[in-house]
């Protein structure tokens, strides 16, 4: 159904740009989380320009998706009974792509409360792992919606699956272990926080492959 939709977009140059604006929308959220995912790795420094500039790109997505809903909302008006189905994927994926904005913020909170870099030892490295494969995920993601590549979308759905699944198993072991408070609840937070940047990653995946009434419980039988 999705290529089909993409296909007819063609000839329709609002909703073209929407689709754009839409991928803009995803490769901003990939650079705010690189920002996070270097400084919890430790590959480079927690500063206040990192801060500044998580803080800017956040604004610029939810920019877009206002822009996005209030051009949706005209289009439908302007146009009744046209283009509804697509006009639906498109006001359901939004909102996947601004939450991904905001939970990557959420990141930058635990990130500035633990001064930077994930603590050393077996649950650092977990979640430093953890942390590249999300990362990795974006790119499959903005390439499966722009391409509505089915086998790429499928992979992703798979990818985002496992990954939600390692990050409730860090939680379940976090639940029997013996560490620090704090530490405990930084990283379960910072499980938590890429268990929902994954599934929100797969939501979009999902407009892919699934029909407009199964997205977003692509995982429910």
């Amino acid at each position: 159904m999705f290529r089909e939709l993409i296909e007819a977009l063609k000839k329709k140059p609002l909703l073209t740009q929407m689709c754009g604006e839409m991928e803009q929308m995803l490769e901003s959220g990939a650079e705010m989380f690189h920002l996070i995912a270097s400084a919890l790795t430790g590959e480079e420094p927690l500063s206040q320009a990192t801060h500044d500039r998580v803080y800017e790109i956040d604004h610029g997505i939810n920019h877009l998706q206002r822009k996005i809903r209030k051009q949706l909302v005209e289009h439908l008006i302007m146009s009744p009974g046209s283009d509804v189905p697509i006009s639906l994927v498109l006001m359901s994926i939004i909102k996947d792509a601004e939450r991904v904005g905001d939970i990557t913020k959420n990141l930058l909170e635990v990130a500035e409360a633990q001064n930077g870099a994930l603590p050393e030892g077996p649950y650092g490295e977990k979640l430093k792992a953890l942390l590249a494969d999300v990362e990795n995920l974006f790119e499959p993601t903005i390439q499966a919606f722009t391409t509505s590549d089915k086998e790429i979308a499928q992979r992703g759905l798979v990818d985002g699956q496992v990954l939600a699944k390692r990050c409730d198993a860090v939680i379940d072991d976090l639940l029997e272990d013996s560490l620090p408070c704090r530490e405990a609840v930084l990283a379960a937070l910072t499980a938590r926080y890429l268990k929902r940047i994954s599934l929100h990653l797969t939501n979009v995946s999902s407009s892919v492959v699934m029909p407009l009434h199964r997205i977003d419980y692509f995982d429910e039988s």
